[in-house]
């Protein structure tokens, strides 16, 4: 298309705007050719004017314009009218807007009278074309409409729809590319996710053919529904205003990082999952991040924690910062260091691409800090939560399971092996004569000879298997999903590792268990699988000891 003449976008509907160079935020206006009643668009600014003047009377007769349509007041729309206005030869002529937009334009003094929306219906009879105005309130000006043109479908959206494109296209080429285009523009100027919808939606009952915002790309019928549904669930807010920073491209990535972390902060319970994804999210917006790595000191035990997100999210320490691949930026609270965040890049960012990691990394690091903070005070009661919880229910003597646990531990065992009808073993040990080596050695011997023969078990027992010291020196071994056969088989070699091993070194003693095996039938109660386990044991000790019984 050539951009330096007026382009007829529909039947006697022009676009006579000028392509600023270098400007992302290009202002369009509008020309409706109706005879001596034809009427201009949000006429421009004075960058603007010169352009917009020669193609206007390239087309028609200035005098021919009869109604100014100003949907809001801002210069880039209307700061060109003082000086139009003074060359526009004499005729009835209006300026067509919204009361409250009036309330701001009167201030310029001209002599053109206004015509208000509001107080004709919402309608404009221009010779046999009729217009119908959409009031779209806040979005972004309380008195904010968009213009409707029954003839040929078109909607002049104002500021809605606008977009923020690095290359000039007078029409949207793709649903997915504009909205990309129009996200920063909507999130920055709409003040909520509400008055966005609540416009679109009025829009949406004019069926338009074709969208002309003031700003951005024309939008063709075919993109209009899906480009209105992936608005509608825009986040938008005036708190994206930053106080230092004012490119639009950089507040808006930021805002998409920060709203799906803060949404992750308050919906996952996983703190390793928030950073992971913040890490995720970052990466779309800056591609050449390579790691992000967060560490910080416990509050109580003072032991540092790291937790790294990249690659293959292996932990690294990082004691040299390359400042073209490297990044870091203290955690804070409240004046407080809580640790450190790291980034990584794979390669060197162009300046634009620094700047937004700049602003990121301000804004995520007081509520990084937070979770850091506060994550890592619930691993450090966690930790002494299992070290009170492994307390009680460990015997403190032989660090084996305590009796109660163990019960607990067999019950759970044997519903399990009712309802998926899995095998399920016990045994009982006892150690033979351990009252003589209480009464030759002393209970410190008999201490040390419990100790090590809980290592033993430890050592040769699976994982699976719960060991609990059942009272004095019986021994309970719980063994899920364990035929009776196989757990006879283990318990053999077990008494014969300890038939064979020297306990306490320097009394060098020597000493033998005997050992009942059970297997759950299916059919008896915890206290019945513990009291066949025990019987073998006394039919073990009365058949000469050192042996395992089995039944």
């Amino acid at each position: 298309m050539d951009y330096t003449k007026p382009i007829e976008i529909a039947p006697d509907i022009y676009w006579i705007g000028y392509v600023i160079p270098n400007d992302p935020f290009q202002c369009h206006v509008y020309l409706i050719k109706n005879g001596s009643e034809s009427i201009l668009i949000d006429p421009g600014s004075m960058i603007t004017f010169p352009v917009v003047l020669d193609k206007l009377t390239s087309i028609i007769h200035i005098r021919d314009i009869k109604y100014i349509i100003m949907h809001h007041q801002d210069p880039d729309i209307v700061s060109c009218y003082s000086t139009f206005e003074k060359i526009l030869p004499k005729g009835e002529r209006y300026i067509v807007t919204h009361w409250r937009t009036e309330m701001l334009l009167k201030h310029y003094m001209w002599k053109t009278p206004f015509y208000l929306v509001d107080e004709h219906n919402w309608k404009l009879k221009a010779g046999e074309r009729e217009l119908e105005f959409v009031f779209t309130p806040y979005a972004h000006f309380p008195g904010a409409f968009c213009t409707y043109d029954k003839k040929t479908g078109i909607l002049f959206s104002s500021d809605l729809f606008g977009g923020l494109t690095d290359e000039f296209s007078l029409f949207a080429k793709s649903a997915d590319d504009y909205f990309e285009a129009a996200k920063p523009f909507h999130k920055h100027y709409m003040p909520s996710k509400e008055v966005l919808h609540h416009a679109l939606k009025q829009i949406e009952k004019k069926h338009p053919s074709m969208i002309a915002p003031q700003h951005g790309s024309i939008i063709k019928k075919d993109l209009i529904d899906p480009l209105i549904e992936k608005l509608k669930d825009l986040e938008c807010g005036l708190y994206l205003l930053d106080d230092y920073e004012s490119d639009l491209y950089i507040l808006s990535k930021t805002d998409e990082v920060l709203k799906r972390f803060f949404k992750d902060t308050v919906s996952l319970s996983s703190f390793d999952l928030v950073l992971r994804n913040l890490f995720d999210n970052i990466k779309k917006v800056l591609p050449s991040i390579q790691k992000i790595e967060i560490c910080g000191i416990s509050p109580l035990s003072e032991e540092k924690h790291c937790f790294s997100f990249g690659e293959d999210h292996k932990i690294i320490e990082i004691t040299q910062m390359d400042k073209n691949y490297s990044y870091k930026k203290e955690l804070k609270q409240n004046e407080k260091k809580i640790g450190d965040i790291y980034i990584i890049i794979d390669k060197k960012m162009n300046k634009k691409e620094k700047k937004l990691l700049e602003v990121l990394l301000n804004k995520i690091s007081v509520p990084v800090a937070i979770s850091l903070e506060k994550e890592l005070m619930l691993r450090e009661l966690e930790n002494k939560n299992k070290e009170l919880y492994k307390k009680a229910i460990t015997d403190s003597l032989t660090g084996l399971y305590n009796r109660e646990y163990m019960k607990e531990y067999l019950y759970n065992k044997i519903e399990e092996s009712k309802r998926y009808k899995v095998p399920l073993s016990v045994a009982m040990i006892d150690i033979d004569f351990f009252k003589k080596i209480n009464d030759t050695y002393g209970h410190l011997i008999g201490d040390c000879v419990l100790k090590e023969l809980s290592v033993l078990l430890k050592n040769n027992f699976r994982d699976s298997d719960v060991v609990a010291r059942y009272g004095g020196e019986e021994i309970f071994i719980i063994m899920p999903f364990t035929n009776i056969n196989y757990a006879c088989k283990k318990l053999e070699e077990f008494r014969k590792l300890v038939e064979n091993h020297c306990f306490c070194e320097k009394k060098n003693i020597q000493l033998t268990i005997s050992a009942g095996v059970s297997e759950f039938s299916g059919e008896e109660n915890m206290e019945e699988l513990i009291l066949k386990a025990d019987r073998n044991v006394y039919y073990a000790k009365k058949n000469g000891r050192n042996r395992v019984v089995c039944g």
